[in-house]
């Protein structure tokens, strides 16, 4: 027998368990604050803009501030995708791109990474290639009805300096089930933390 196809409130419950357990896993690693969880009250409006074209909007999943270190302060904008198998994950990850190249271009001084999580890895014959220049360019291109008006050109439209910014932000996090369960303990995070706010306050 066929896999019976998801009703769209089973999709929409299953997009929100997988935001969940990424931010679980991001705040593991105790170098993510993931505060913005969509569509919790407060996040959705940070989390959504609007296409330069058509009317319509767009939201990502997450959103939050990276720890310590060089990221230290830096914010982030995550799209997660619960997938267990490749489907329409190329699809969704153009449209990403696209989403990533708008909202740098909105708000480029809060656009510090763009994180994809997903359980399934897609385009593994090109991976090498996934967060290049090109393939942002090309996912704009693709989107152009959304981006640029109409009778634009978009291959003489695109900027490419967001397309290189883009690029250079981008993440590509696979999870799976069982790495999800090799994290650690949140007395042990509270531990790093402390740790980490002593560091800060020690002149």
């Amino acid at each position: 027998m066929g896999m019976v196809p998801m009703t769209g409130e089973a999709l929409h419950d299953l997009g929100r368990e997988g935001a969940r357990r990424a931010k679980h896993w991001l705040e593991s690693t105790s170098r993510v604050d993931a505060c913005w969880v969509n569509p919790d009250k407060g996040a959705a409006q940070k989390l959504t803009f609007g296409w330069p074209e058509g009317g319509h909007s767009f939201s990502f999943d997450l959103g939050g501030k990276l720890r310590y270190g060089d990221f230290d302060g830096q914010l982030f904008y995550a799209e997660v995708k619960k997938y267990s198998a490749v489907g329409d994950l190329n699809a969704h990850y153009k449209a990403f791109l696209a989403k990533c190249y708008v909202a740098y271009l909105k708000v480029p001084n809060f656009a510090d990474h763009f994180m994809w999580v997903s359980w399934t890895p897609h385009g593994t014959s090109r991976w090498a290639t996934l967060t290049s220049t090109a393939e942002v360019r090309a996912a704009v291109i693709e989107h152009a009805d959304r981006i640029f008006p109409a009778g634009t050109d978009p291959v003489t439209s695109v900027d490419e300096d967001a397309c290189k910014a883009v690029s250079d932000r981008l993440w590509l996090l696979i999870l799976s089930n069982k790495q999800e369960s090799l994290v650690p303990f949140v007395e042990h995070l509270e531990l790093i933390h402390s740790h980490e706010l002593r560091k800060a306050m020690t002149p």
